[in-house]
């Protein structure tokens, strides 16, 4: 007959913890929940290179080119930054996207509505920033073929 080693109730339940564990089902790894829509508002800029250069807003040919567009959203992020209320991001709209959304009335200022995602509406550029937004936050800039946009997640 063998040996008996250590027989203290500490080891005899170390050994059972052991045994079980490896004959134990993987565990199964915890659902990460994300939105499958949401309500989100932007400020587009476009650019010489874009599909279409024509600003349907002001309904006027577009010149900049894409580091002065980049430029101007860069500075009304940064203007943004201090505003928990937005009134900052509604103004700008208002007074620079050249997108139509942007005529909505009052705080729906450049309001997309409810987005779905996947459907690629926007692009998956688009879609990649939007998701990771959590309510009443900023995107950095997002580059689409329509322009280059900051969005914000509303709802």
């Amino acid at each position: 007959l063998g040996q008996v080693g250590d027989t203290s109730l500490g080891s005899v339940v170390a050994f059972f913890d052991k045994v079980e564990g490896a004959m134990a089902p993987p565990c199964k790894k915890a659902k990460i929940e994300q939105p499958t829509q949401m309500r989100l508002r932007h400020i587009m800029l476009k650019h010489r290179e874009c599909k279409n250069t024509v600003d349907k807003v002001r309904n006027k040919q577009i010149r900049r080119s894409r580091g002065e567009a980049e430029r101007i959203l860069r500075s009304i992020l940064e203007e943004c930054e201090g505003d928990p209320r937005n009134k900052i991001f509604t103004q700008r709209c208002k007074e620079l996207s050249e997108c139509p959304t942007s005529l909505s009335a009052g705080d729906l200022a450049g309001d997309l509505g409810w987005v779905k995602f996947g459907k690629g509406k926007f692009g998956l550029a688009f879609d990649a920033a939007a998701i990771m937004l959590q309510v009443g936050e900023l995107s950095d800039l997002v580059d689409s073929d329509q322009g280059i946009h900051v969005i914000m997640r509303s709802a």
